[in-house]
């Protein structure tokens, strides 16, 4: 009999401190190959990360066996279902482990420059597509983007996604629109990815909780959304705000407040423009058509300044309410015509803390929206309570490499990476100061990382280069 349904994550953890686990039942993966014997005892995370590598989430332990810590005592694990608030550090306490600082320094920026590639040839094609639409009154070339939300969406497979390296100072408000199509196609799609996963997990593991199906073992293999329909959502997280395309430029670049027929006006993106370019392109799909009314609506019952005025929250799908809450997100952390960018700790707290507790699905996006997009960028400059600076190296703890004394000058010596989450006192995140770039702190960086984080003319290049399509 099964007695529960364990994260993998979650047993790794408990072998990597010395613990062990024996499930009492055997674990097959989708081919009926045996990935865990029931009577083995796993005192190693080997074994269990071949079974996260063959795309289970959970492992059952039935009542003949069990989770012990390192001393042998039993733990009562809780099974894995709905998931529970995130705490305040939202991440798991125990951070990759960087092996050796020069290689993760060198990894960190050919993040970067894959994702600028990538982002800046998606730009490309969104902004082809805007003209193609503004030309035409509706149409445009739907292979080629579709093409291109495809590439974007296959980068939702890494489990450290390109996206989340990417400094935000490489965009300007006028290319806005552009690289926001890219970042939420982007991002939006290891969300849904993730939030599909652990879904499909506790329904399954509901399901199969029915007492007339007691000591039969599910399959492991239902899908909330499969993989034909995530492609399209992924399309759609591309295409979903194609009806600006027909806003005139001049107001969707207007710097002051919006007067009500101006509002009027913008809010038909969602309305007769999006239905424009869905009939004009062919495009008969209740996903896509979904997206393009409904993100702007409630996604959470009673949320307020949403529209189409009168849209219940039932209405909203998880797509739909993923896509919305990515276009705030980006929207939020991005520079625009009217309004500075956000910090990033500031925007990924602000949303949690406004849409937690709302609704039990949306407690499922959130999980996977803030192990999407991170809290600390590695890559990006973070301030100590002490005073001093920090380079983020990992986004999980986070692990930092400080670089700088408490008054700000370049440290000597090269200093050791270490952990905030198990620091106190000066030694922790002053989350009252913004995250930086290395570029805006240039003269304070040490020589080993100027000869790494280089940042040459990045946001000159990427921006000219979006520029000239």
């Amino acid at each position: 009999m099964i007695k529960s349904r364990i994260s993998i994550d979650k047993l790794i953890d408990i072998v990597r401190q010395g613990g062990r686990v024996q499930t009492g039942v055997d674990v097959y993966n989708s081919n009926g190959t045996l990935l865990l014997a029931k009577d083995v005892m796993v005192e190693k995370i080997k074994p269990l990360e071949i079974v996260r590598k063959n795309g289970l989430r959970q492992v059952p332990v039935a009542v003949n066996g069990g989770v012990f810590d390192a001393s042998g005592k039993k733990i009562n694990m809780k099974p894995a279902g709905m998931p529970d608030p995130l705490p305040e550090a939202f991440f798991d306490p125990e951070p990759i482990k960087t092996r050796n600082v020069t290689e993760r320094l060198k990894e960190i920026q050919e993040l970067r420059r894959f994702a600028k590639s990538i982002s800046i040839k998606a730009q490309a094609g969104i902004k082809t597509a805007v003209n193609q639409i503004r030309q035409t009154k509706g149409e445009f070339d739907v292979d080629a983007v579709s093409e291109q939300a495809a590439e974007l969406a296959s980068l939702a497979d890494q489990n450290r996604h390109p996206f989340a390296y990417l400094p935000r100072e490489w965009f300007v408000y006028d290319d806005y629109f552009y690289s926001h199509a890219a970042n939420v196609c982007a991002l939006g799609s290891q969300v849904l990815h993730r939030f599909n996963s652990a879904f499909s997990s506790a329904v399954e593991k509901s399901l199969w909780s029915s007492p007339s199906l007691t000591g039969k073992g599910s399959s492991g293999m239902f899908s909330y959304y499969y993989p034909g329909e995530i492609d399209e959502m992924s399309f759609g997280l591309f295409i979903y705000d194609l009806g600006k395309s027909m806003v005139p430029e001049a107001l969707l670049n207007k710097t002051s407040a919006l007067n009500k027929d101006e509002t009027e006006l913008l809010r038909r993106h969602t309305g007769d423009f999006g239905f424009t370019i869905i009939e004009k392109n062919h495009l008969d799909s209740t996903v896509l058509s979904n997206m393009i009314q409904y993100h702007h609506g409630p996604i959470y019952e009673g949320e307020p300044g949403c529209y189409p005025v009168g849209l219940a929250c039932g209405m909203m799908p998880p797509y739909v309410r993923i896509c919305k809450l990515m276009d705030i997100y980006d929207a939020m952390i991005s520079k625009r015509s009217y309004q500075e960018a956000v910090n990033q700790v500031t925007a990924v707290t602000g949303l949690f803390r406004s849409y937690v507790h709302k609704d039990p699905i949306l407690q499922f996006i959130l999980h996977a929206f803030v192990k999407t997009v991170g809290l600390y960028p590695p890559g990006s400059i973070v301030f100590l309570k002490n005073g001093q600076m920090a380079y983020v190296l990992e986004s999980e703890g986070p692990l930092v490499l400080p670089f700088t004394d408490k008054s700000q000058a370049p440290l000597i010596s090269k200093p050791d990476p270490f952990n905030v989450s198990k620091q106190t006192g000066g030694l922790v995140i002053d989350s009252g100061r913004s995250i930086r770039q290395p570029k805006k702190i240039w003269d304070c960086l040490p020589v080993f990382i100027r000869e790494i984080a280089s940042p040459g003319n990045q946001a000159t290049e990427a921006v000219a280069a979006v520029s000239n399509i």
